[in-house]
């Protein structure tokens, strides 16, 4: 069973990201299930950690382009957040690939559900009346 189930009470009311988030949500569950399954093929655990980086690059480089496109006023913090987010990943990934295996997985799993799930309910919710300002649904 997945670990966070999309709804609605997730939703920014913009269509791109809402995809997006839905999109890494898919990602951490499938992390999450190899977790609760004791099942960590090292090619599927790599892959993961490759799209926690990669994805979210894709989807904060999204949002940033919306935010200076927008002159979003808190720009600046958001970008930080998520800059922070960028560098705990990187950290998680290389202690992975240093062979802290079990710990990371178990450090990871917390850091990524706990992020996502404030990160979206909360920062990211502050654009939408800016976003839908500009016509962006």
């Amino acid at each position: 069973m997945p670990l966070i189930i999309w709804d609605e009470t997730f939703s920014v009311g913009v269509k791109e990201i809402d995809g997006q988030h839905q999109k890494m949500i898919s990602i951490i569950n499938r992390l999450f299930e190899m977790v609760a399954n004791n099942n960590f093929n090292e090619a599927a655990v790599f892959n993961i950690l490759n799209e926690l980086v990669d994805y979210a690059d894709y989807h904060f480089t999204t949002e940033e382009r919306y935010f200076r496109e927008f002159d979003y006023p808190k720009t600046e913090s958001h970008i930080e957040t998520h800059n922070d987010y960028r560098e705990r990943i990187r950290e998680l990934k290389e202690d992975y690939e240093d062979g802290k295996k079990n710990d990371v997985l178990a450090d990871l799993a917390e850091f990524i559900n706990g992020w996502w799930v404030w990160h979206i309910n909360h920062s990211d919710k502050e654009y939408t009346q800016c976003f839908h300002d500009h016509g962006l649904y």
